[in-house]
């Protein structure tokens, strides 16, 4: 009688034991055998990845929880240090659009990935990291902490980058590989780099006749900031592209993103291919600016640029063919605001180059059709500037409605002769250019600009409302239609500011408007 109370009981025990185990969450044991016959755990492991959240708090266990993950799977991270083995070596996993595999801290930048392997993720697809802090610095001369190879759709967002310097070269986050394509990198924050090479490098693809670059990314609402570096070159924030893909199409838009305090290189963005956007980004207190180094047919637009006083700050540098600049904001620039420079090397009317050699990839092309149009250019030492002493002068390019108005300098410089078409511009306050230009190409009077949040925009009185030249050849370069602050354009004003009454809908990026905690 006395055995069969205590086999009830020993029954009781194990049905309770059983119902209380978790369904949708699971932490793996660390002594949980990696093979054999499955035990209750095994089973109820494998209901988690199924169904819901497996939790883990070794590298041991995100290591096993990553190489069972399927569509849906949510790996949450305990806060703590992950390393000493491949935890997120990420090879051949797919998840799907409405059921990505997710990776993510349980406490936002308290699960910190370390040691000397790389984050990789290799030939996968919907895969979510999100939240972690990135501090792993391998070990080699030429080091990637986090690296996307051929995969796509892959998301890195609220993560904080604080990779240690190490004095060699290293790439914070490298996009590479054939097939790599609609990968978004938002809201993370990347600070303090000082070691040579780019924060986010765009890599590519390259095996011979082949060539692409990852197409139709989005990077946006991140926070760069305070980086610096004892190399003059190469060490630019972001990197898109390289010279040998730069002839190929990315459709890559660069939005919304804050970088301050950027030191490390005069190219503080750096777009290397062509069909690419850089928008609605603030730049502030860099000693560089954002230049189109190759490629063609990138548009840079509704962008704020602050100089604050500091040395070698740059505004927009191209070169190439058919690109577009528009609706940018530039005050206190202590370099050229605007600069449309000559190249040393003739890419020719359609950019194809036919017989050019790898060599002549690398160097500064000529520039061709450039429109430069409805910018607004205050308190800057130099505002738009043609040509250099290098050999291929700017060819067919536009400069219209744009407001220059500086107290010193020269307001449009042009150090080449060129076919540069100049209608409708205002320049007021100092030289106002270095050759024989008549006011229906650059008219000298003042716009009469006043502050308003901090922005030199048009007052109710200004001579630039209504007066924008329109002209068809203009408007088959490129069709402006709103401004600055995202107002609708009607009769369109001189400048990147209409004056208007609407809501505004863009404004300089602050801190709070990016990075691991902005909003969604």
């Amino acid at each position: 009688m006395r055995k069969s109370s205590k086999v009830r009981r020993l029954l009781l025990m194990t049905l309770l034991s059983v119902t209380l185990l978790p369904v949708t969450s699971y932490s793996l044991a660390d002594n949980q055998p990696a093979g054999g016959a499955p035990g209750v755990t095994d089973v109820v492991y494998d209901a988690a990845l199924k169904t819901g959240v497996v939790n883990v708090s070794t590298s041991a266990q995100l290591e096993r929880a990553i190489a069972q993950a399927t569509a849906g799977t949510t790996i949450v991270l305990a806060d703590g240090i992950y390393t000493g083995i491949k935890a997120l070596q990420i090879s051949g996993k797919h998840g799907s659009k409405n059921s990505p595999i997710t990776i993510k801290a349980a406490n936002r930048g308290q699960a910190i990935i370390a040691g000397a392997e790389v984050l990789q993720i290799v030939r996968s697809s919907h895969i979510v990291v999100e939240g972690l802090k990135i501090t792993n610095t391998g070990t080699a001369t030429r080091s990637i902490a986090v690296q996307l190879d051929g995969s796509n759709n892959i998301r890195l967002t609220r993560n904080t980058f604080a990779v240690p310097a190490t004095g060699n070269k290293m790439i914070w986050l490298e996009i590479k590989g054939k097939g790599s394509s609609d990968n978004r990198i938002d809201r993370n924050n990347f600070e303090g780099k000082t070691d040579s090479e780019p924060v986010i490098a765009y890599s590519g693809y390259n095996n011979g006749q082949i060539k692409e670059i990852s197409q139709r990314d989005v990077i946006e609402y991140n926070h760069f900031h305070q980086t610096s570096s004892t190399k003059d070159n190469g060490n630019e924030v972001i990197r898109l592209g390289i010279s040998k893909i730069s002839l190929t199409s990315g459709h890559i838009k660069i939005q919304y993103n804050l970088f301050e305090d950027c030191n490390a290189d005069k190219e503080v963005v750096s777009v290397k291919t062509g069909d690419n956007e850089v928008r609605y980004n603030t730049f502030r207190n860099n000693s560089g600016g954002l230049t189109a180094r190759h490629g063609h047919n990138n548009k840079f637009y509704g962008n704020f640029f602050f100089g604050d006083g500091k040395k070698k700050v740059l505004g927009i540098r191209v070169y190439g063919n058919d690109h577009k600049i528009y609706n940018n904001y530039f005050q206190g620039i202590t370099s050229q605001a605007i600069f449309l420079d000559s190249g040393d090397y003739d890419g020719g009317t359609d950019g194809k180059a036919p017989n050019h050699t790898e060599d002549d990839l690398k160097k500064q092309w000529r520039v061709y059709r450039a429109t430069v149009v409805n910018n607004t250019i205050v308190n800057s030492t130099v505002g738009i500037t043609v040509g250099s002493t290098k050999k291929y002068a700017p060819n067919g390019s536009w400069i219209a409605n744009n407001i220059v108005s500086n107290q010193t300098g020269i307001l449009y410089e042009e150090n080449s002769i060129t076919d540069t078409v100049f209608k409708g511009n205002i320049g007021f306050g100092s030289t106002l250019n270095n050759t024989s230009r008549g006011p229906s190409e650059i008219v000298a009077v003042n716009p009469a600009l006043t502050i308003s949040d901090d922005l030199h925009k048009l007052s109710a009185n200004s001579p630039a409302i209504n007066k924008a030249v329109i002209d068809s050849q203009l408007e088959q370069r490129v069709n402006v239609t709103d401004d600055m602050d995202g107002q609708l354009r009607s009769q369109t004003d001189v400048g990147a500011d209409e004056f208007s009454n609407a809501a505004i809908s863009r404004k300089p990026l602050t801190k709070n408007d990016v990075g691991p905690n902005a909003p969604e």
